[in-house]
């Protein structure tokens, strides 16, 4: 029980060493809103607190923050794990409007 639920080690068959970082913006302003196939999720503490990124399209894509809670659910979940790595988990992008008008992206994780 103890080792599903807090192991620490590698949990994506992916190795993204030499992957280069980008927003999810700057991914959506290249390459529009295809689904992303995941490859891999991973967290990291910054400046501001604990950033969510997703490992797709060998690139490390900086998701917003309010997805985080998502990516770490999805990180815990073994069966979610497995289907990652079993190239069965997609994420979508999509916009919407903040409450200043500004046009922001975000996605949702989804079946493919």
């Amino acid at each position: 029980m103890f080792n599903e639920k807090f192991s620490h080690g590698k949990k994506f068959k992916i190795n993204s060493d030499g992957f280069e970082f980008t927003t999810l913006d700057a991914y959506v302003s290249e390459n529009g809103n295809d689904v992303i196939p995941v490859q891999g999720l991973f967290t990291y503490k910054a400046k501001y607190g604990v950033r969510p990124v997703l490992i797709g399209n060998n690139l490390k894509i900086h998701l917003p923050d309010h997805c985080l809670s998502d990516v770490e659910a999805i990180m815990y979940d073994d069966e979610c794990v497995a289907a990652i790595n079993a190239g069965k988990c997609g994420f979508k992008p999509t916009q919407y409007e903040d409450k200043n008008g500004k046009t922001r992206n975000s996605g949702n994780f989804i079946d493919i």
